[in-house]
């Protein structure tokens, strides 16, 4: 038995799901690792499950030389071999419900299922986790969930299963209907079968994620001011879900002793910390220490053992004399003003968003009549928090030429959902004659359910367009989604681009049964955006991007992975920023740390032996104006 004095997540109890999550770059996968590595040594005659739910997985790297115990498995859950697996038990099915619930062809209905599947990565993953759940193979599961805009998706995925289950099972009422009112037939076939499977499942992972007695989240966070804004949102988040948050791991904490370095940063942390205990008073918190090495491999079996109690009387005592100056080297050339599209890019907790927002600041005093649109295409937005300002889903200014933008696209794509629903009622009341109202309307309210997930960030993107075609901007800096996020959304252009072709050819094909001048008029739109996006995220001259990394070893090894994919797509890296390099001092601490970074700045130049790299040292946290001013004008020659 282990002792009182570590959290329940790591205790013997009813829990058969840990979620891990929260900000980039916090530790969540290490925290996960660890957890379940812990659990399985200390309860050998239980099974334990570790997943990682992140697009860019990096439990293997964080497990790298470990012999596992034989009572603990690991998977990285790849979405594409999770869609194929899906697709080849699932997509005959679907086609038969298509087909027999539409007036569509044999053709339509492949052409349809096959633009709308690929983008279904996300469901097929929710119900794999399902399924590990209804066998009941393993006593608990620990999942290693991507950064907190993916996360959200994740656990939205009980209401857009539900969505696309009731339009699947209206596809199939009419038939069911004819065969009920005609052969006096109320068996159920297999394909009624089928979609009652899937709703089991549904129910059940509903179940379990809403009982805090079987299922809990652990939400990691660093006490630093984005962190914390994005902790509490995402606690905000979890409590609308109805998903137990049980205790709060900060990681990385500071050391009390005389270095300025360790000083700083301990005080940053402290004021951090109060702001989010007084914002959440009713959670558990505890602490992590800050560690001279990586904690990988072998060092995984001590991680916990730091593991303390938040002792609030401490957070009282903080000496704000200390401030570490900024110190920058190798700054790069200044992006060209001729420059249209510029995205910051890199692993969660990097620095992308205040690196995203100093780049603004100083090109806007270099050219300020050049109009800066700064842009956040990440779901858990911080672009606000780093400005000191609050944002809108409309461009506010910040500056003079200068406008900060954050999006919802999932309300976007609402909008055009709740237009299409009122433009079909408009017109069913002129072809009423026409049309078996009971199945028809139903069938046709739901159309637009059966697209593809992502549309809705495939939206942010050309928003982005829509700015730049209106020449309302002359450029736009893209604080962008987390490294697996942003591989996920810059491939989707091309599937949707896909989906639209195909649901133009229906709406042609059917005009006479289908005819949404607003819906048509939107999605002409889009499609053109799209293809302008295309053309411009291909164009070298007109887009850059610049990557943003730490000095770990996961953290290049992430960045080499994220450059290798971009160059796949067309994006190639101006430069790479190396930011948060612990500045050298007599401390033991910070003195093992940096030999450490040292030698993981040597392995970024053999690396990336042909990138600019900029070395950004650990200062006092720049947010707001004039310390984002005062960062930008170093970063740039």
């Amino acid at each position: 038995m282990m002792p009182a004095i570590y959290p329940t997540f790591l205790l013997e109890s009813p829990l058969q799901l840990v979620f891990f999550g929260g900000k980039g770059g916090v530790g969540k996968s290490t925290c996960a690792a660890a957890a379940a590595l812990m659990l399985a040594q200390e309860q050998p005659h239980h099974r334990f499950l570790l997943v990682s739910t992140d697009p860019a997985h990096s439990l293997q790297n964080i497990l790298s030389g470990l012999i596992l115990p034989k009572n603990l498995e690991v998977h990285e859950l790849n979405a594409a071999a999770v869609l194929h697996k899906f697709k080849s038990l699932h997509e005959e099915d679907l086609k038969e419900i298509a087909y027999r619930g539409t007036f569509l062809d044999k053709n339509d209905v492949q052409g349809l299922m096959d633009t709308a599947l690929p983008g279904m990565d996300e469901i097929a993953a929710y119900l794999e986790i399902a399924r590990w759940i209804q066998t009941d193979t393993y006593h608990r599961i620990i999942i290693d969930t991507a950064p907190t805009g993916h996360t959200l998706r994740l656990l939205e995925m009980p209401d857009l299963i539900h969505r696309w289950l009731i339009a699947l099972d209206t596809l199939l009422a009419k038939q069911r209907y004819i065969r009920k009112r005609f052969r006096g037939d109320n068996r159920l076939d297999h394909l009624d079968h089928f979609l009652l499977g899937m709703n089991d499942s549904l129910k059940t992972m509903q179940g379990l994620v809403t009982d805090s007695a079987r299922c809990c989240f652990v939400l990691v966070m660093l006490a630093e001011t984005m962190s914390v804004e994005e902790s509490i949102d995402l606690a905000d988040a979890l409590h609308r879900q109805r998903v137990f948050l049980s205790d709060l791991v900060v990681n990385r904490l500071s050391p009390e002793n005389g270095c300025p370095t360790c000083c700083v940063e301990r005080n940053r942390q402290m004021l951090a910390l109060r702001n989010v205990c007084q914002r959440l008073p009713e959670h558990a918190f505890w602490t992590l220490p800050l560690l001279a090495a990586e904690p990988r491999g072998a060092l995984l079996h001590e991680f916990w053992s730091g593991v303390h109690r938040l002792d609030e009387t401490k957070m009282m005592t903080t000496n704000r004399h200390h401030q570490l100056p900024l110190h920058v080297e190798n700054p790069i050339s200044l992006p060209a003003k001729t420059f249209r599209l510029l995205f910051f890019a890199g692993k969660g907790g990097v620095g992308k968003t205040t690196l995203a927002c100093a780049t603004a600041l100083r090109l806007h005093n270099e050219y300020p009549a050049l109009r800066i649109l700064l842009f956040s295409a990440d779901p858990a937005h911080s672009l606000g928090d780093c400005l000191g300002f609050t944002l809108q889903q409309q461009p506010i200014p910040v500056l003079m030429n200068l406008d900060a933008q954050e999006i919802n696209a999932k309300a976007d794509f609402d909008k055009i959902r709740q237009g299409y629903r009122a433009e079909l009622a408009a017109f069913l009341l002129d072809t009423l004659p026409n049309l078996d109202i009971t199945f028809d309307r139903e069938m046709m309210e739901h159309l637009l359910d059966l697209a593809p997930p992502g549309l809705d960030d495939i939206m942010a993107l050309t928003t982005i367009m829509a700015h730049l075609d209106s020449d309302r901007y002359d450029m736009v800096i893209v604080d962008t989604a987390p490294s697996g996020h942003l591989l996920r959304l810059l491939e989707l252009p091309e599937l949707v681009r896909d989906w639209l072709k195909q649901f133009f050819s229906l709406l042609l094909k059917y005009r006479k049964v289908m005819r949404f001048p607003h819906l048509s008029e939107r999605l002409v739109q889009l499609s053109r955006e799209l293809k302008n996006l295309l053309a411009l995220l291909r164009d070298t001259k007109q887009t850059g991007l610049y990557a943003v990394t730490v000095p770990t070893h996961l953290a290049l090894e992430k960045t080499h992975e994220m450059a290798c994919a971009l160059q796949r797509l067309g994006l190639r890296a101006k430069g790479l920023f190396i930011n948060q390099i612990t500045p050298p001092r007599d401390c033991l601490l910070c003195q093992a740390i940096t030999r450490r970074e040292s030698l993981e700045l040597k392995r970024a130049g053999d690396i990336f032996p042909n990138q600019p790299q900029t070395h950004i040292f650990r200062q006092t946290e720049p947010t707001g104006l004039c310390e984002l001013k005062t960062l930008g004008s170093a970063l740039f020659s």
